[in-house]
């Protein structure tokens, strides 16, 4: 392989990584760890770099490799002097995991080395990803402008959030062509880091074990390694939305600013990754509101979380207004909704896509419920409050599709995972210690499984690994 093939790989990783050191220092602040830094560098960076290309875009600077890298770069040179003033150690320290913890995490590290391979594998072929997400992406890279509105009636898809399409577009741009495969990837970090969101907010309410229980139930589901690659932005979303969590409920305990204004910026990218997060911006907007009635959150905080929010959405629904006359297009199919009790329990009802681990879900959802009747608590409230009513908007509107349950999916394993972890503490420790072996055998088996359902066309890729571009393209047109 040549180095003009890597290089574009080698140069996209080193632009997201550019962020860490602002992360590092805003998680010093925070008083966090580094993994919540890795995470705040997978957010802000590929939120900012997007931000700063549509904003150039808005402005008519028209879009070049050097025209984005340079200013992105400059953006982050601020961190880089913060860290070196300050003496913050960058390097990662080695975690200090218990054995079951080990086997939790590899577990799940054998789902997303799946979800990556085929990532990189296939270019895009699923009909979104392909038609939306990549096009427009294409279009932005070939022109190095934003996509004009065709008219409100063809307005529909270019009033979809962009920041999937300009992180296609940068990946096009250092690549020199069209290069799907880099673009994947980039997505499919997006929809990995959700993984260790779930296990931050689960282990930020309810502990370290509940941390680890929320990872692997949504980990080890099959419908999150198959959309994990897919290019879509339900499960990038996700990861916003479920960081946008973790800070409201840090900010609770902290009353710090940086918590606040992380929150907001969260949501914010949310909601510039896909517009159905304007649900969660209402039910977050309710939570602040609440907030600062019951005097949880002092009124300045709760407008910089909300002001952070709009810095980084609004502009984006307001050219939407402006240009075509809507805020969000009418895509949802709402009068195909399945309004049905199988629905309503889809977790148990379609074992195709969330295996045991949607047991689990339903188990641990219940006891926490009941827990929060007996004894409510803000936190599990959020938790609640944040993924019951986006689970009803799906039923009542959007069920005839299962996967836009990923959007609050990862909010809702914290949320089920605290329930799970009340009921393993009241076991008996020695029945615990007897089942340890089971469960890890249970949880190989179900992370195979997950991790064969995200790999497509398996047959081809054992046949010929090697197979050029074309080869690839014939393969996942023809088996569509």
């Amino acid at each position: 392989m040549s180095l003009a093939a890597v290089a574009p790989w080698g140069l996209f990783l080193l632009t997201l990584a550019a962020a860490y050191p602002w992360s590092v220092w805003l998680v010093s602040r925070l008083a966090g760890g580094r993994l919540l830094a890795a995470l705040l560098t997978l957010g802000l960076g590929s939120g900012a770099l997007t931000l700063l290309m549509f904003w150039q875009a808005l402005l008519g600077v028209r879009l070049t490799t050097a025209g984005v890298a340079a200013p992105y770069l400059l953006l982050m040179v601020p961190g880089w002097a913060l860290c070196w003033r300050s003496r913050l150690w960058l390097l990662p320290a080695r975690p200090d995991w218990s054995r079951p913890e080990v086997w939790a995490a590899g577990l799940i590290g054998l789902v997303a080395a799946a979800v990556l391979v085929n990532a990189v594998c296939w270019p895009f072929y699923r009909e979104d990803a392909l038609a939306i997400y990549h096009r427009y992406g294409d279009i932005i890279y070939q022109t190095g402008a934003l996509v004009p509105f065709a008219g409100r009636d063809e307005a529909f898809y270019q009033a979809y959030p962009i920041h999937l399409s300009l992180l296609y577009a940068y990946a096009y741009q250092i690549s020199g062509w069209p290069n799907e495969y880099l673009a994947r990837a980039a997505a499919a970090l997006l929809s990995l880091g959700c993984l260790p969101a779930a296990y931050c907010l689960g282990r930020e309410v309810y502990g370290r074990r509940a941390g680890w229980l929320a990872a692997l139930l949504l980990g080890l589901m099959p419908t999150f390694g198959r959309w994990a690659s897919s290019g879509y932005a339900d499960l990038p979303m996700a990861f916003y939305y479920t960081l946008a969590a973790l800070f409201t409920v840090r900010l609770w305990r902290s009353r710090r600013a940086w918590d606040a204004l992380l929150a907001g910026l969260m949501l914010g990218l949310a909601a510039w990754t896909k517009n159905a997060a304007l649900v969660g911006v209402g039910l977050f907007g309710l939570t602040l509101a609440t907030d600062w009635a019951m005097r949880r959150v002092p009124a300045r905080w709760a407008l910089l979380t909300l002001a952070a929010c709009a810095a980084v959405a609004a502009p984006w629904y307001f050219r939407n207004w402006v240009e075509a006359g809507l805020i969000v297009p009418p895509t949802a199919w709402t009068d195909q909704a399945q309004r049905t009790l199988s629905a309503l329990f889809i977790f148990i009802t379609q074992p195709q896509d969330y295996s045991l681990p949607g047991w689990g879900i339903l188990i641990g959802a219940g006891a926490i419920a009941g827990q929060f009747i007996r004894r409510p608590t803000a936190n599990t409230g959020l938790l609640l409050a944040w993924s019951l009513p986006f689970f009803a908007v799906w039923w009542l509107l959007a069920s005839y599709d299962p996967r836009f349950i990923l959007l609050f999916l990862p909010l809702f394993a914290a949320a089920s995972a605290g329930g799970l972890d009340a009921l393993i503490g009241l076991a008996n420790p020695r029945w615990q210690a007897r089942l340890t072996l089971p469960l890890a055998a249970l949880g190989l088996a179900l992370a195979i499984n997950a991790a064969w359902v995200s790999i497509d066309h398996k047959a081809e890729i054992l046949r010929a690994p090697f197979m050029d571009d074309a080869a690839r393209r014939a393969v996942v047109l023809g088996g569509e």
